[in-house]
C-alpha cells in the first residue's frame, strides 16, 4: 500500500513533467522554427499561396460535367509551349451555356448528337453568341468541379451568361506541374486569348468579362494590368489583346504581404518582434509570388471594375478588399472607368465562398454587365 502511495505522485510528477516538455517544445517550434521556414522556405510558401496539393472532390470525371451538378457544359483542353517554364501544358477548361441557349440545345445534351456534334454546336453558340461571357479565375486548392464554383456557373447560367471555367498548371486535369505566379498569369493569358480568337470574328462580339474568385482576383490584376507586355512577350501579337468590358473580383486583396499581414492567422504570431521581417518581408521583397493587384490594375485605369467582398470573410479580411478599392480609387483620380466596391453584411453569412449565394447578386452584377457592354 505505501508502494502505491509513493508511485500515484511520481507518476503525476512524470505526467507534468511530460505535458511541460511538449507544451515548451511546441511553444519554441511556435516562435522559432515556424518563422525560419516561412522566412527561408520558398517551396513552404509556394505550397502555403497555391495549395494545389489541396484536390477536392477527388477522382473528378471532368467529361461528365452532370455529374459534378453542371448542365449545359462541353469540356475540352488548351494546349500550348510554356515560355515561363518551358515546357508542354495542357489546360482543362469547361464551357457552359448560358439558359437559353442550353434550353434551345436541350435534346442534343441527352443524347441525340454525339460529343463531335456537340462541340460544333456549342463553338457555333459561342462564336457567334448574343450572350455576355464570363471567364473565370478560380482561387487557390481544389479544381473547377469543387462546390462553391460549380455554384457560381449556374449563377452565371441563371443570368444568360456564358461561362468559361478552367484549371491552372498543378489543378484539376491540367498539367502537373509547379504553378508560380507568373505561369499561372500565362495559363489565364492563353485560355483568355483562345476566348478572344474564337469570337472576333463574329458579326456582333459578345461582351466578355472576367471573374476572379480570392487568388484568382490577385491572377486576373496582374493579367489584365499587364495585357500590352504579356500579348507581346508569351503570345507574341504584333497588336496587342483587347481588354474584356469589365472586371468582378470577388474577396479581393490588394496585395499579398497585406494579406498575409491582416490574416486572422497571423495573430498567433504578430506579437513576435521579428513578425514582419520574418512572416511579412518574404513577400515584399520577392516579387516571384507577389500577386501585387494595386499596383497592377493602377496600369490599367480604361478598365470597369467591380470588387465583391463580405464583412465576415476570415480568409481574405474585407480590410484589404477595401485597401485594393481605395488603392484603384487614388490611381484614377484623374479620370479612368468606374470601380465600385459591393461589400456584404456579416449578418448574411456568406464568408469566403458563398457571395454566390447573395440575395442581390443578380442586380448588383446584371446592373455592372448592362453597364459596361
Amino acid at each position: 500500500m505505501r508502494g502505491v502511495l509513493i508511485c500515484v505522485p511520481l507518476y503525476t510528477v512524470a505526467v507534468l513533467l511530460l505535458g511541460a516538455s511538449i507544451t515548451a517544445g511546441i511553444f519554441v517550434f511556435h516562435v522559432a522554427v515556424v518563422p525560419l521556414i516561412f522566412k527561408y522556405s520558398k517551396t513552404f510558401r509556394r505550397h502555403l499561396i497555391f495549395a494545389n496539393f489541396v484536390q477536392w472532390p477527388i477522382n473528378v470525371d471532368f467529361d461528365d460535367l452532370k455529374a459534378s451538378g453542371v448542365d449545359g457544359g462541353r469540356n475540352f483542353n488548351i494546349e500550348y509551349k510554356s515560355k515561363v517554364a518551358n515546357c508542354d501544358i495542357k489546360i482543362g477548361v469547361w464551357h457552359i451555356l448560358p439558359k437559353s441557349a442550353y434550353e434551345k440545345l436541350k435534346g442534343s445534351f441527352e443524347g441525340n448528337a454525339d460529343k463531335e456534334e456537340l462541340n460544333r454546336l456549342m463553338d457555333s453558340e459561342l462564336s457567334d453568341s448574343k450572350y455576355p461571357v464570363m471567364l473565370y479565375c478560380h482561387g487557390n486548392s481544389n479544381s473547377r468541379a469543387t462546390s462553391h464554383r460549380v455554384q457560381i456557373y449556374k449563377f452565371f447560367q441563371q443570368m444568360d451568361y456564358h461561362t468559361i471555367a478552367f484549371d491552372y498548371r498543378g489543378y484539376g486535369d491540367s498539367t502537373n506541374v509547379t504553378p508560380s505566379e507568373d505561369g499561372v498569369v500565362e495559363d489565364a493569358l492563353i485560355v483568355y486569348d483562345w476566348l478572344q480568337t474564337t469570337v472576333e470574328k463574329a458579326p456582333t462580339k459578345p461582351p466578355i468579362y472576367i471573374w476572379g474568385h480570392s487568388l484568382g482576383t490577385g491572377i486576373s490584376s496582374h493579367l489584365l494590368g499587364n495585357l500590352d507586355k504579356l500579348s507581346k512577350n508569351i503570345l507574341e501579337r504584333p497588336k496587342p489583346l483587347p481588354l474584356p468590358n469589365g472586371l468582378i473580383l470577388e474577396a479581393p486583396f490588394n496585395n499579398l504581404a497585406d494579406e498575409i499581414y491582416y490574416h486572422p492567422l497571423a495573430k498567433l504570431v504578430s506579437w513576435l518582434p521579428y513578425f514582419e521581417s520574418t512572416f511579412v518581408s518574404p513577400f515584399t521583397a520577392c516579387r516571384v509570388h507577389a500577386f501585387r493587384s494595386d499596383e497592377h490594375l493602377a496600369r490599367a485605369p480604361r478598365l470597369p471594375a467591380l470588387l465583391l467582398h463580405a464583412r465576415d470573410d476570415r480568409i481574405v479580411p474585407h480590410c484589404v478588399g477595401h485597401k485594393l478599392y481605395r488603392s484603384v480609387l487614388e490611381s484614377r483620380a484623374a479620370g479612368g472607368a468606374t470601380i465600385k466596391l459591393h461589400s456584404y453584411d456579416e449578418k448574411e453569412n456568406l464568408g469566403h465562398k458563398w457571395i454566390c449565394l447573395a440575395k442581390d447578386l443578380s442586380e448588383v452584377v446584371g446592373e455592372f454587365v448592362s453597364n459596361h457592354r
